[in-house]
């Protein structure tokens, strides 16, 4: 049977920031965050077969940004730093749940991790600098 995220509590939502090749994004509530996803396909592949590491890379860096923004108060940010170990492959087919978490914040920068699952198994995980740009 294939996994229904509406039916695990995920909401769909339009993400014009993102690629095209990204496409069913959905997010869910969790305490005081959220989670983010996105259903992958054979159209995210590599030649391996598996979701190609540029898509999981632009996925958790747009995860970690939105969670970097929402901790400055809704402004603008901008990656300065981005670190990734690519953990376990990614099959194409299967959900893939986003996550970012602030270790720190300054007046200036945030700090955060993040991971990416599928399936239950971390696929990636990354550390990194967000700049806090302020309103414009």
């Amino acid at each position: 049977m294939p996994f229904d995220p509406a039916a695990m509590g995920w909401k769909p939502f339009d993400d014009p920031a993102l690629p095209q090749v990204m496409t069913r994004h959905w997010e869910r509530e969790e305490g005081e965050g959220f989670a983010y996803g996105f259903e992958t396909g054979a159209g995210q592949a590599n030649g391996l077969g598996v979701v190609h590491g540029g898509i999981l890379a632009t996925y958790i860096d747009h995860t970690m940004g939105r969670v970097a923004r929402r901790a400055a108060g809704d402004v603008p940010v901008a990656t300065i730093q981005l670190d990734l170990h690519y953990l376990s492959p990614a099959r194409p087919g299967f959900f893939i749940e986003a996550r970012g978490i602030v270790v720190r914040r300054t007046m200036s920068v945030i700090f955060l991790r993040g991971a990416l699952t599928s399936q239950g198994t971390d696929v990636l995980t990354a550390s990194g600098i967000w700049k806090i740009l302020g309103r414009r």
